[in-house]
């Protein structure tokens, strides 16, 4: 078996060393162009915590093999669960009929942001939850640059718990259990100035909280403007899959809560919708005909209506058969667009996708970020690559350009950021190194391989990042592949 060109996360004495794993990326010739979606991760992962509600087994069909998943994995292993992953069927089964213990265990939950998930239901299951601080990219302003936990101890309290934030720790304790509430989720975001509907940071992780939270709960749960997209509005099915009482209308969620453990559950993860939304960007800008074949595209179809319609607004040509998305070459030059990430919008991990894709626009465009404060990190690297772009407050003003290659070694800060300046190396046609592959790891399973079928040559390796100081030593280099 060939190794895995998958980035492991960094260790503190690489780190300390500023060392740092990248690619060296090249486009080269097609080698075919049909290839499948990894499953869901935004809706794997508060399953895999659902799991936890449960004392019947629950099994998660195409999961995909991501950092998230290994580190849920080992979380749930640690708190005494068993978890058995078949990798090449992408099938995980989760028994918590073992489950004990209440202490996230802090060296996994530091890598992923995932881990959050599992605080409403251990809470739920044992009454008292523990944790340190959870990872994932550093764009949600907490403590140290972390994902912030204030808005989960916040739902939590309305469901009777008593909740402590302390840095990057958390704590939370319920001994007489979880009481349902009444809860407008639009407390936990910030109107969209353009047309007054819940958006932000918080919005999203709030409703899955309070999801998982009021599955078990004592009484009856309302959940008032939930978050709308597929990763919320799915997992309140899968909880009425697994024997809770959920009604879920456009504008409200019921549950009515099982005051107890809720049954087994086989869950069939839909593509992910980020992946389908990169491959197309992918196509589009390295002129390669493409389809995707999907699972469940009803579900994404659906939940990415809103990046649908400005696709097809910029002229990007899409053809929907069954399981098959064919993405062709355009007949005509990219047409000029005003594109909005918000929670009822575009995905703001879309927008740095549609930035590569406006700047082959015939005129200038627009992006609007209203979810993430300034998530326009990958901004620089494409500027060193010839990018016209200025950022004004939360929007991304672009100017139509072809990129050419860079001077130097690219870096992505975030998963998405790292996933736009890779396929805009791969766009300019020649070598690049990208620094911050690690995050990539995050959102997308086997993406050398399927990246391999478009043409891409990938050498993975590890020097000091181009920011260390001091000598720039010797370099850890192999060519790797998918097995």
């Amino acid at each position: 078996m060939e190794p895995q060109l998958t980035p492991a996360p960094l260790t503190e004495d690489r780190a300390a060393a500023g060392h740092g794993p990248y690619w060296d990326v090249e486009a080269g010739p097609p080698l075919s162009g049909e290839l499948r979606m990894s499953g869901f991760k935004h809706l794997m992962v508060p399953c895999m915590a659902a799991a936890c509600l449960s004392e019947e087994p629950w099994e998660l069909r195409d999961a995909p093999d991501l950092t998230d998943r290994q580190a849920l994995a080992g979380m749930l292993r640690a708190l005494g669960a068993r978890v058995d992953i078949d990798g090449a069927g992408e099938r995980v089964r989760i028994d918590a009929a073992t489950l004990s213990g209440h202490q996230v265990p802090a060296g996994w939950s530091a890598q992923v942001h995932g881990g959050a998930y599992l605080l409403p239901v251990l809470l739920a299951r044992h009454g008292r939850v523990e944790s340190g601080a959870h990872g994932g990219c550093r764009i949600g302003g907490g403590h140290r640059g972390g994902r912030p936990m204030e808005h989960i101890a916040r739902v939590l309290e309305r469901f009777g718990a008593t909740c402590v934030t302390d840095g990057g720790a958390f704590t939370a304790t319920a001994p007489r259990g979880l009481r349902g509430a009444v809860i407008d989720l639009a407390d936990f975001s910030t109107p969209d100035p353009h047309s007054g509907l819940p958006t932000g940071p918080h919005y999203s992780g709030a409703t899955k909280t309070a999801l998982l939270a009021a599955a078990t709960a004592r009484g009856r749960t309302v959940l008032r403007h939930p978050y709308p997209k597929p990763d919320a509005q799915e997992l309140a099915r899968v909880l009425a899959r697994a024997g809770v009482a959920v009604d879920v209308t456009p504008d409200t969620i019921e549950i009515q809560g099982t005051d107890g453990p809720v049954g087994g559950a086989t869950v069939a993860l839909p593509s992910d919708l980020l992946e389908v939304v990169t491959f197309v960007t992918a196509s589009v800008l390295l002129g390669q005909e493409l389809t995707l074949r999907l699972t469940r595209p009803e579900v994404v179809r659906e939940g990415l209506a809103p990046e649908l319609f400005h696709l097809r607004r910029i002229g990007v040509p899409l053809d929907w058969d069954g399981e098959l998305l064919r993405v062709r070459a355009p007949v005509r030059p990219l047409a000029a667009e005003r594109v909005v990430a918000a929670s009822h919008l575009v995905y703001s991990d879309a927008q740095p996708l549609f930035a590569l894709l406006l700047l082959a626009a015939s005129a200038p465009s627009t992006l609007v970020e209203t979810v993430w404060s300034g998530r326009f990190g990958y901004v620089d690297g494409l500027r060193s690559m010839g990018a016209r772009m200025s950022v004004h407050g939360q929007e991304l003003r672009i100017a139509p350009g072809a990129l050419r290659p860079a001077p130097g070694p690219l870096r992505g800060n975030d998963l998405r950021a790292a996933a736009a300046l890779l396929l805009a190396a791969l766009a300019v046609g020649t070598p690049h190194r990208l620094y911050g592959v690690e995050h990539l790891a995050r959102g997308y399973a086997g993406l050398p391989g399927k990246l391999r079928s478009l043409g891409a040559r990938i050498t993975a390796g590890t020097a000091p990042a181009p920011d260390a100081h001091g000598p720039t030593g010797s370099q850890d280099k192999e060519e790797m592949h998918d097995a």
